[in-house]
């Protein structure tokens, strides 16, 4: 079998893949080869940069046993990290945490009858070849292999993603050598105002960038903050309610049902009543709020939202946070309908809430949009290059404010464009094509909910072939949280165990059954 990435979902998939077979004692015989072109595999891309986790340590761990795992190991490294780095480190020492579990699931491999090896190659090609698969890597070597495991990976390719190659252009966070590389003095467009442009805006302001830098977005301003301190709530859409409200799945849930119920919730955790203006998850629910948001500059929105972190716990985060673990299955229990309208006219705003970003980020640029160097704009309209002689710039154009903004560097932090990376990615383009995979309209491939099995263009499952992580958005939904990818990573590990296990059987069946020993020429 193969598993195509290595990044935290892959490595999630090989550890709990190996923990399966040792648990379970299969004697059935595997050769996992793991496919990633990385020379220390484990971390992936978004695992290597300085720059910091956006979620606290103790929700990131590999083995469910041990939930301080990371947080354990962090405190045993070299050195005293200080408090922000123990609660949010850099992505590096995650990264470099997801290595040496990769590298401890390869050693323990041999104890569960598990042959492993690392084929350094990107694969750029999957086609069927019988009942296998077959394999095609950069290096132009082809493989063939009976189970497939998909775990690619995080898109590289932002939404403007067709001006890849020009002039003092960026085309994401991980370009980290070009962010590196831009001047001080340079006036800087950033398109998108999330976690990635956060990221990016904080580089370039230790960087000693003194030229002017806007995030532009369509709709929303900077991820709100969270507060230094956490609650642990009990989960406000819990199973139970999922359950009752879906009748134990026999029907579908109204997203106005969802609604009302995450309002309800974060009223009844909230410790004062929501005051329109203040940066609070409410909003939402609230016309007043919605009102209010309208006028006010998101500039300002931001330092409201750092003051209100600073000066009190965030709970409506804690209470959002409370539905990680249970925000898939009540995506699944949606009608798609209900969700392709979620996705048209809330995602913006929710992820604003739900992808908020630690205080210690939040205080990092503070300084900058308080002084005017840092500002970010809502209603961007379009992107376009302008020469003019000698001079190259990028033009903005937006609906509210002056209308256009001339930049000498233009930055893409829109992060993953699913869509697009089915268009541009070589692996996903030709199994599409072949119709091996079949394009989500709501975003990524589309898999079973339960198992990852890929589904082909007639809803069928494909024996044997799966995937796992942030292409997965449209079924799962909550796909840019490791969490969810681990979980899923997980099933996959068992339902591939599984397989083994009637294969297993199947092949006892037959050595017990009797030879027929009679004299065939008689």
């Amino acid at each position: 079998m193969a598993v195509i990435g290595l990044g935290p979902t892959g490595t999630s998939f090989v550890w709990k893949f190996i923990n399966e077979l040792q648990t379970n004692q299969s004697t059935v015989p595997v050769r996992l080869t793991a496919i990633d072109p990385a020379e220390e595999p484990g971390s992936g891309y978004a695992f290597q940069s300085a720059h910091r986790l956006n979620m606290r340590t103790d929700r990131l761990h590999i083995n469910p046993r041990a939930p301080t795992g990371f947080s354990d190991w962090l405190r045993a490294q070299p050195g005293t990290p200080d408090h922000d780095d123990l609660e949010y480190p850099p992505r590096w020492l995650f990264g470099r945490y997801l290595q040496q579990v990769l590298l401890g699931a390869f050693v323990s491999a041999e104890r569960a009858g598990v042959a492993v090896e690392h084929w350094p190659t990107a694969a750029v090609d999957l086609e069927r070849s019988g009942g296998s698969f077959r394999i095609t890597g950069t290096d132009g070597v082809q493989r063939t292999f009976d189970v497939v495991v998909l775990a690619t990976g995080e898109s590289r390719h932002g939404a403007l993603a067709h001006w890849a190659g020009r002039q003092n252009f960026v085309a994401s966070l991980a370009e980290t050598r070009q962010l590196m590389q831009i001047s001080p003095i340079a006036h800087v467009g950033i398109v998108g105002s999330g976690l990635s442009a956060v990221d990016i805006c904080i580089q370039l302001l230790r960087q000693g960038s003194q030229g002017r830098i806007s995030c532009y977005s369509r709709t929303r301003g900077f991820p709100k903050v969270q507060s230094a301190t956490a609650e642990q709530q009990p989960a406000l859409l819990d199973p139970d309610w999922l359950n009752r409200e879906t009748r134990a799945g026999r029907q579908r849930l109204p997203l106005i049902t969802a609604a009302r119920a995450l309002a309800e919730g974060l009223d009844a955790r909230a410790r004062e009543p929501y005051t329109p203006g203040m940066p609070d998850a409410r909003e939402w629910f609230s016309r007043a709020g919605q009102r209010s948001r309208r006028r006010q500059d998101e500039n300002q929105v931001f330092a409201t939202a750092v003051v209100a972190a600073t000066e009190s716990p965030t709970t409506w985060y804690d209470a959002l946070n409370s539905l990680s673990p249970h925000t898939p299955a009540i995506w699944h229990a949606i009608d798609e309908r209900d969700q392709m309208l979620f996705l048209t006219t809330c995602q913006a705003r929710w992820s604003e809430y739900r992808h908020s970003m630690p205080l210690v980020n939040a205080r990092a640029l503070l300084p900058a949009v308080v002084s005017g160097q840092l500002s970010v704009r809502s209603g961007l309209t379009s992107v376009a290059p302008e020469e003019s002689g000698a001079a190259f710039r990028w033009r903005i154009v937006t609906r509210s404010g002056p209308s256009t903004h001339a930049y000498d560097v233009l930055i893409d932090a829109t992060g993953g464009h699913l869509t697009i990376a089915c268009r541009r990615d070589a692996l996903l383009r030709g199994a599409i094509g072949r119709g091996l995979l079949t394009a989500d309209p709501r975003g990524g491939v589309r898999v079973r909910f339960d198992t990852c099995q890929v589904l082909g263009t007639d809803g069928s499952a494909c024996p044997n072939l799966y995937l796992v992580g942030p292409m997965t958005f449209g079924t799962h939904f909550y796909t840019n949280s490791f969490e969810t990818n681990r979980d899923n990573a997980f099933r996959v590990a068992r339902t591939v165990r599984l397989s083994l296990a009637r294969l297993q059987r199947r092949a006892a069946r037959i050595r017990r059954t009797p030879r027929d020993t009679s004299d065939k020429g008689s």
